[in-house]
């Protein structure tokens, strides 16, 4: 045998046990194999030798890591928000208030524009344009359309105004906001960051493991959240009103008033326009959601300063047109923030109690009847072979709970999770 062969072939086994090690819950890979990942990309922006490739599927968003230049560090692991669900544990953070909060508001920006085209009065948005307007911050982390592939949200920092003028509106697809975690470690600056419960989880853990994160990021801003929906599920609305992906170059999930409709445009002219109510566009979130997303135990944001939601109910489903923002205030620097927004005149706003902004999404509790537990026993038994679990699975199939355990069986049967086209 030759030096060479002998070199390639001690390579290979190197890499081969490097895989199965991979594959034994020592990096992020576990999680992708598992099919939890949430898609949040603070692996790919954590990772020391830039060895995680962040791939954006036909369905969901995740990583893929180069085993070759892998050094098994495990900081991708430690910074990501779905570990706790290959542990069989609970997700960590008991010591996070639940729903408790400083004050709650109900709120819209004061520009008309700004609250026209917002999800929901563009409270956040406003907010954000008040903070860069004062130098507060010099840049905001949040997603907008990506232009060459619109069924795609692009991740960026916003550092002027029209920036974050483009990414209004809500993204009922795969973010990956904390992605942008990597420029935010290399560039000085004060930002904030915008994302799901699960991403502002990730930034936390983040900011935990590198000094330079917790002096740049100086807010974070959540949302309530029900799921991520898949890219699938855009392309087969499209599809379902007849309109071909291909010549789709922006789409615009909310906006135009309150609850606002989805549009698409394709080159300079609107193709699709659909309202919010009324239509089953309601269901395009609930339709085809990450497993991670039915395995949550954080709906309400507890990483974030901030949280916002739309004020649903029946009084603000009937009488509000221009649109609202209910926002809670979980800490300090967020209770000074939204005041300082509120008394330039940024934000109109008045307060408003817990009660009632809990009550906005009161289904999304995590409380003993949540649907999540059914889910996360279905996910424990199916996947990881936990049979502690059972009873509790038995428990929710006896009060005719199946859900969970169909959606963790197709989970665990599909063959290509993330890149699996079901609206083709």
């Amino acid at each position: 045998m030759s030096e060479n062969t002998a070199s390639s072939e001690n390579r290979s086994a190197v890499a081969g046990k490097r895989r199965g090690r991979i594959n034994d819950c020592r990096t992020v890979q576990s999680v992708v194999d598992h099919k939890v990942c949430c898609g949040c990309g603070a692996c790919t922006a954590l990772c020391p030798v830039n060895c995680i490739e962040f791939v954006y599927g036909k369905r969901y968003n995740y990583p893929r890591i180069d085993t070759e230049r892998c050094t098994e560090c495990g900081r991708c692991l430690k910074v990501c928000p779905s570990e706790f669900l290959l542990r069989g544990t609970d997700p960590g953070f008991q010591d996070r208030p639940r729903e408790a909060a400083l004050s709650c508001h109900l709120v819209h920006a004061s520009d008309d524009q700004i609250r026209y085209e917002g999800a929901s009065g563009g409270g956040i948005t406003g907010l954000l344009c008040h903070l860069m307007g004062n130098g507060d911050i010099d840049g905001a982390i949040v997603a907008r359309t990506d232009p060459e592939r619109p069924l795609v949200s692009q991740t960026l920092i916003a550092r002027d105004k029209d920036s974050l003028l483009s990414a209004q509106g809500s993204r009922y697809a795969p973010v990956s906001n904390c992605t942008a975690l990597r420029e935010v470690a290399e560039v000085p600056g004060r930002y904030a960051i915008v994302g799901t419960p699960c991403m502002l989880q990730a930034t936390t853990r983040a900011q935990e493991l590198l000094a330079s994160l917790r002096e740049r990021i100086v807010l974070k801003i959540g949302f309530v959240c029900s799921g991520m929906a898949s890219r699938a599920s855009t392309k087969a609305y499209l599809l379902r009103y007849g309109i071909d992906p291909e010549i789709v170059r922006e789409i615009r999930y909310r906006g135009e008033g309150w609850p606002g409709c989805f549009r698409a445009h394709g080159n300079h002219q609107l193709v699709l326009k659909r309202p919010y109510f009324g239509d089953e566009l309601e269901y395009l979130v609930a339709s085809d959601r990450y497993l991670r997303c039915w395995n949550c135990s954080d709906h309400w944001g507890r990483f974030a300063d901030i949280v916002a939601s739309d004020p649903w109910c029946e009084q603000m489903i009937e009488h509000e047109h221009e649109g609202r923002s209910a926002m809670m205030v979980r800490t300090e620097q967020g209770a000074a923030t939204l005041e300082s927004a509120i008394r330039s005149g940024s934000l109109v706003g008045e307060s408003i109690s817990a009660d009632t902004m809990v009550g906005y999404n009161g289904h999304l509790l995590d409380d003993d009847k949540h649907s999540q537990h059914s889910w996360m026993a279905s996910y424990q038994c199916v996947f990881c072979f936990r049979l502690k679990y059972a009873p509790r699975l038995v428990y929710s199939l006896v009060r005719r709970r199946p859900t969970g355990l169909v959606t963790t069986l197709k989970a665990k049967l599909a063959k290509q999770y993330y890149e699996w086209d079901w609206a083709a």
